[in-house]
């Protein structure tokens, strides 16, 4: 393994931060150098240095095999985390080693969640850099990479194409490069078209630029105490279900739809699948409420409900409300949703709706060979049959994630949290999520209260959910051989 290229290569990807940083102490600066102007300042200098180093001591390879591919998407992972938390040390405040680490790593893994008690206490400087944490990991800290990776080959092709499941593949043809254009175009539209509405709806144009870029990475900080609450506008909370909704579909497929001047995304039995489990939870959701008479009126129950189902769904976890007085049949409605989330291709996490559909059709599929065992029974997507060998993938991959998810809740009872809390953080942070439910971490409360111990987990829980199970056990399958 060339130590040399995968140093030169996660290099690429602490300079990205390091811009990132630079442009926090701009806003700094901008804001009458507030107190996060030198703490963001020197952050950048010493990662943008760090960077700069294998770049100019390491000679350029154009070839990278599969090792060392996989090696600078997990060690570029990891150490974006760790110089994302230098800002935060620097600056103080609430932020011990432990809480800069989770603040960190809950940004570049876009789940969200946080350990700030007042988060408006915190100057615009580290606000915006905390929103910037998001933008940087939606879009892939390796997907930077593999903008200026020097390999053309079937490396890049493969990480590009990790987080894509084959079903969706169907409905677009891309290659590597194109791919990354693609993905690169979709998210710069779906941030300039979200920042645009929300100046149109009335919010200022820093709340504006700062959840901008949380919702279009579907991270969900935000820069009021009470999260979208704060604005108590029902315009604000339409604009960003539509743009939570549209930022956890393929983004391959929304290309295509803009590029054809189709409604092809909408074709996509993936997307329509994502688009009805919405609708049938959102309808429950407000359903349970009025029931209930948590929200006795029709259109708050409405309005809260399917805002809570899209924030959790597309693993955004913005809050509209506090979900944690909910009644146990909406928080279960909303841990499901935690579970399944958005489309591949997207910026989500979590199960991913590709693989809950293809799991459902290959159930079906076994109930009726059960009914009928000398029937042919193919599971099929769009008219076309699944290779068994898709399905096999899909169905471990399940199991894996709910088995890892159980582990982590058992882990986390064993430090003194309740099952409710147990459970749902670790889905919270399996699926980048960010919000649970129960002692702490709600979508109005945070995880300050959390075991230090927990804090630290989580983080490393967070990093495995947003890389994915399968890149990370592929490493492991890799360097077994090797040894």
């Amino acid at each position: 393994m060339n130590v040399g290229v995968i140093s030169r290569n996660v290099g690429i990807a602490l300079i990205c931060c390091a811009v990132f940083m630079f442009l926090s102490a701009l806003v700094a600066a901008l804001d009458g150098f507030d107190s996060s102007f030198s703490p963001l300042l020197l952050s950048g200098i010493l990662t943008m240095m760090v960077g700069i180093f294998p770049l100019v001591f390491v000679r350029r390879h154009r070839d990278i095999n599969t090792r060392e591919g996989l090696a600078i998407l997990l060690i570029a992972w990891f150490f974006s985390c760790v110089f994302s938390m230098l800002p935060y040390v620097l600056w103080g405040g609430e932020f011990s080693l432990v809480n800069a680490w989770f603040e960190s790593t809950s940004g570049i893994t876009t789940t969200g969640a946080t350990i700030l008690d007042d988060i408006e206490a915190l100057p615009k400087g580290l606000l915006f850099w905390r929103s910037s944490t998001h933008y940087i990991g939606g879009l892939g800290v390796v997907v930077f990479i593999m903008m200026i990776l020097p390999s053309f080959g079937t490396v890049r092709f493969k990480m590009s194409k990790m987080d894509v499941d084959d079903i969706s593949k169907n409905n677009y043809q891309y290659k590597s490069n194109k791919f990354i254009r693609v993905v690169v175009s979709v998210y710069l539209g779906i941030t300039v078209c979200s920042l645009t509405a929300l100046l149109l709806a009335g919010m200022p144009l820093f709340d504006a630029v700062n959840h901008a870029l949380s919702v279009t990475a579907t991270g969900g900080f935000s820069i009021k105490n009470a999260s979208i609450a704060a604005y108590d506008s029902p315009l604000i909370e339409i604009i960003l279900t539509l743009f939570m909704i549209v930022a956890s579909l393929h983004f391959g497929l929304i290309y295509a739809s803009f590029a054809t001047r189709t409604f092809k995304v909408f074709k996509n039995p993936v997307t329509k699948f994502y688009l009805v489990t919405i609708l049938v939870m959102g309808l429950l959701v407000a359903g349970n409420l009025v029931a209930s008479g948590t929200i006795p009126n029709v259109w708050s129950a409405l309005r809260h409900g399917f805002f809570s189902v899209v924030s959790t769904i597309s693993t955004t976890g913005f809050g509209s409300t506090d979900t944690n007085v909910w009644p146990i049949f909406s928080i279960l409605i909303l841990l499901y949703a935690g579970i399944q989330c958005g489309c591949s291709g997207s910026t989500t996490s979590g199960l991913r709706s590709d693989r809950v559909y293809l799991a459902f059709k290959a159930a079906r599929a076994q109930v009726v060979k059960m009914a009928h065992p000398s029937a042919v029974v193919q599971v099929k997507s769009d008219g076309q049959a699944v290779d068994r060998d898709l399905i096999m993938s899909v169905v471990l991959y399940v199991l894996i994630y709910l088995f890892l998810t159980l582990i982590m809740a058992i882990v986390y009872a064993a430090f003194g949290l309740d099952l409710l809390t147990s459970v749902s953080a670790s889905v919270s942070m399996m699926s980048n999520v960010g919000p649970c439910f129960g002692t702490f971490g709600s979508s109005m409360s945070s995880f300050a209260a959390a075991p230090e111990v927990v804090k630290v987990l989580m983080g490393f829980q967070m990093i495995i959910g947003r890389l994915g199970i399968y890149s990370l056990l592929l490493v492991f399958v890799l360097y077994r051989k090797r040894a």
